[in-house]
Formats: structure tokens, sequence, C-alpha cells
């Protein structure tokens, strides 16, 4: 039997998957990411130390699926978008990688916006600005570490830097270049947006461009030795996370829809064409097989969750971590809309990128009271996050006829539930739960051979679960879900004013 690797770089974990020809996941591992903030509001990563969890998880991968090295035929990386991982000529990184969650380029993107480039960058790239994309970053280092532009020879990716320590190869594919951001109906880089974003001493320092599908170089001897892998294996170029995780659950076609529970919520459609709309905001990617993925992200996903329970705690399974039956069950006990209790989940630092642009906004609960109980709170948690989703959806242009749910909420039959009944769309959930990992390992096996195409990979995907919405629940969340709308837009009315009062940068206590 053949086998294929799939590697995933997330913000928070990397994960290692083997998969075998029929899709299942045979062996996996998974490493917690050490995050560096060296100042408030800054995220950063050593590249080294990354690497050394990545190496030691697919070494784990493939002592969990009990083959051999030499079973796995070609092996794919996913990783998060954004940021900048830097290296000189000798391969050697030139500072800490900068991830996506940085905050650090923040007023360089208010003064863009003061001076009216985003709707320029946004015409050329389908993509909003954030602070932690590529651009915003290197045109940050321009101005305050500028021996780091002359040291650095290549500006990478999460993915392509580990792509290089597995073979050497130094290279992006189109989905990461559409974060940079780039030139979307070129698929390629924009020397223009750069130079808007004040980045354009690093022209020169852009990777070349390969398919996504694209045998990019074979594992080496060094990282043979260090990852177990066997040394000549074939690695593709690879996929940006988000783009992974629509293939991982068979989001080929367009009108396919995904909604991707994690860090962030990504509010994905698959399109035909470059489809801009909603003008100025949220994300646009190119797929493999010249498809798009239109996304608007709710920037406060589960981070919104786990700062709830950071901060109000939570029933705990006998490992100590946060049992969340135990949890979904306390939220089942309280009513539809929470006893009155609306959460804007707005707790992201970077703010907020859709259906609306606010760097500055931020959430909170309202329509607490004496009454108020913990259940209550919780609940309005699941909800404001379905309604968060529900909002994103709801400014796209095309609707879709049903939802993909992955990420870890989505094996919250709960959880998944109640976005059918908010969204008043069937809701699915398949099996392939590490969808990302499953994307990437889909064009390595079509690469080397184990699957025909992409449509055959695909079809290893079992649908596990269907969700239909209750027409009551329904409508009684039509109501809800216009307070929570009304709600957000009165908090977002004093987020320039609380930003100027407040004192000190926002960190985690």
């Amino acid at each position: 039997m053949a086998f294929v690797l799939g590697i995933d770089k997330g913000t928070s974990v990397v994960k290692a998957v083997v998969f075998d020809e029929a899709g299942a996941a045979r062996g996996q591992a998974q490493r917690r990411v050490g995050v560096l903030s060296p100042r408030p509001g800054w995220h950063e990563e050593s590249p080294d130390a990354t690497w050394d969890l990545t190496a030691a998880v697919i070494r784990e991968a493939i002592i969990g699926a009990g083959i051999e090295a030499k079973d796995i035929k070609g092996v794919g990386i996913s990783g998060h978008m954004g940021g900048a991982w830097l290296i000189d000529s000798e391969g050697r990184p030139t500072r800490n990688a900068i991830c996506w969650p940085d905050e650090r380029a923040q007023p360089d993107q208010m003064e863009i916006e003061r001076a009216g480039k985003t709707r320029e960058i946004f015409a050329i790239s389908g993509n909003g600005l954030m602070p932690g994309i590529t651009a915003m970053l290197l045109g940050w280092l321009s101005k305050h570490e500028p021996q780091i532009v002359a040291d650095t020879r290549h500006v990478l990716c999460a993915k392509d830097y580990l792509r290089f320590r597995l073979t050497g190869d130094i290279g992006t594919d189109p989905s990461d270049v559409s974060f940079v951001p780039g030139d979307i109906d070129a698929r390629g880089f924009s020397n223009h947006v750069l130079d808007l974003c004040g980045a354009s001493a690093w022209i020169e320092k852009l990777p070349s461009i390969e398919p996504s599908e694209a045998i990019a170089g074979t594992v080496t001897r060094m990282s043979a030795e260090e990852t177990g892998l066997a040394e000549g294996t074939p690695v593709v170029t690879g996929l940006g996370d988000a783009c992974a995780n629509a293939l991982g659950v068979g989001a080929l076609s367009p009108g396919a829809a995904l909604t991707v529970l994690g860090t962030s919520c990504l509010n994905s459609l698959v399109t035909a064409g470059p489809d801009r709309a909603p003008e100025g905001l949220g994300f646009l990617f190119s797929m493999p097989g010249g498809h798009y993925v239109r996304i608007l992200p709710n920037t406060s996903g589960t981070i919104a969750f786990d700062w709830f329970l950071d901060r109000f705690g939570a029933p705990l399974t006998s490992d100590g971590k946060p049992d969340f039956t135990a949890l979904a069950a306390q939220a089942a006990s309280a009513p539809i809309g929470s006893q009155g209790v609306i959460f804007i989940p707005y707790v992201n630092g970077s703010g907020v990128l859709a259906p609306f642009h606010d760097a500055q906004a931020r959430g909170g609960f309202f329509g607490t009271g004496s009454h108020t109980t913990y259940d209550h709170l919780l609940r309005s948690v699941y909800e404001g996050l379905c309604f968060a989703t529900r909002d994103c959806f709801d400014a796209m242009t095309t609707r879709p006829r049903t939802l993909t749910l992955t990420g870890g909420g989505a094996r919250s039959p709960f959880w998944a539930q109640l976005f059918a009944d908010v969204l008043d769309l069937p809701i699915e959930t398949v099996s392939a739960e590490e969808s990302g990992a499953f994307g990437v390992a889909m064009l390595a096996g079509v690469a080397t051979g184990v699957w025909k195409d992409l449509d055959e990979a695909a079809g290893c995907n079992r649908v596990t679960a269907r969700y239909e919405p209750d027409a009551q629940r329904s409508a009684d969340y039509d109501d809800w879900f216009g307070l929570y709308q009304d709600a957000r837009d009165v908090y977002r009315r004093y987020s320039a004013r609380r930003a100027a009062l407040k004192t000190g940068p926002e960190v985690a206590a």
C-alpha cells in the first residue's frame, strides 16, 4: 500500500499526518509551537526551533503509522499564511520569523489607510490589509531594521521555509503569494503593492513561484536523518493553509463553502474567477486548478473561546484539559439567545477584517444583568461565533447550499447544530479531520501517482455527519442575529475613541 505525508504548520501547533491511499490517517503527531513576544503585540518564532518540532512530528507520525519510510511516496506542506521567514544566502535565518498575528505594523497600516491607498491595493490584490501580511511586515522592517534587509537573501512564508529545510528548494506557490499580497489576476507578485506598503527594497529577494502541485524537490540526506523520511522522497510546493483546508474537505468546485474553526474562523467560498465582492474586505487566494477561494474571516475564531475559558474557567478532564463535552452540555442548558446576552467576539488584537474593516474594533458582552450566569455567557460565546460567521457569508455575493465545518470545533455536535440553526443552512462534517494536512497530502499523492487526480483523492472523504436547520430555531435566531448586528455596530462606533483613551498596549495578562 502507498502512503503520503501531510504537514500542517499552524499558528499554534505543527502537525504531521501519514495517510494511506484510502485517505485514512494511519499515524499522526503534533507539537505546540513556541511563540516569542519580545515586545507587546509582537508574535515571533525561532525558525530553527520550529524546524526541530517539525522534524520530531514527522518522525513520530511515521512510527505511529507502523510503516517504513520508503513506503511514503510523497510529502506536502501547508502553513499559515502571511508573516515573514527570512534567510541569508547560506539558508540561515537572519532574525526570528514574524507570524500573521503580529501587530507591530498597525500604525503603518493606519497611515496607508489615511493616505487612501487601501482601495488601490485591494483592486490589484483582492485582499484587505492587516498588520501581519508579508508586505506590511517588510515595510516595517525597512524602516526599523534596515540591516535585516541587507542581510536577507530570500523572503519565505512558513510552509516554504519548512520545505527549504526538507529539500533545499527556494520557492513559493500562488496561494501564499496571494497574501503577500500580490497581483491576484496574474497570480504573481505585485511590485506596485510592495511599493505602496513601503517594501520596495525587498522586491529582488522574493522567491520564484511554482505550481502548488509541482514536485519542488526531494528530501535531502541531512533532513532524512533528522525526520526519518527516506532520502529522495518527492516534496510538492504545497499550499497556504486556507487553500489546503478547502482541498482537504473536498471543496474543489465553484460554490463549495467551508468554515475552518481555527484561531481565525475562515469563512470560505470557492469561486470560478477572482471575485472581489464585497469590495475592500477579506481575502482572495489562488487555488489549484485555476479556481479561487474568497474568504471573509472572523479573525477572532477559537481565540475568543480560549480567551473565555482562560478568564472564566472550565470543567476539566482527568488530564487537566477543558472538557468540551461538558462545556457543550452546559451551553445547551441555556436558552436560545443566552437569556439576553450577546457576545461580540472581536478579541483579536488585529481587529476586524469582515464584514467590515476596523483595526481598532473590539468586542464585549451586551445584555448582562444580575440574572446572568456562567452558562449564559458560555452559550453566548458559541452563538456569537456563529453570528460572526453568518455575518460574513451574508456579505458574499453567492449563498452556499451547504456549509462544511472543519477544525477542532467541528467535532462538537452541539456547535455544528447551532451553526445550522443560526445560518439556516445544512452543515456537514467530513472524515478528513486534519483537512489542512490532507489537502497537501492530496497534492503529493496526485504528483506521485497515488491518485490520478484531485477528484479521485477528494473521493476518499466521506460525510460523517449532516445537521439540518430547525425551522423554528432558525426563525428565532433571525431576530437575535439582527440584534447582534445592531450591537456590533454600536460597539464599532466607539472603536477609535476607546483606542485613543486606553493606555498601554493590549497584551494578555
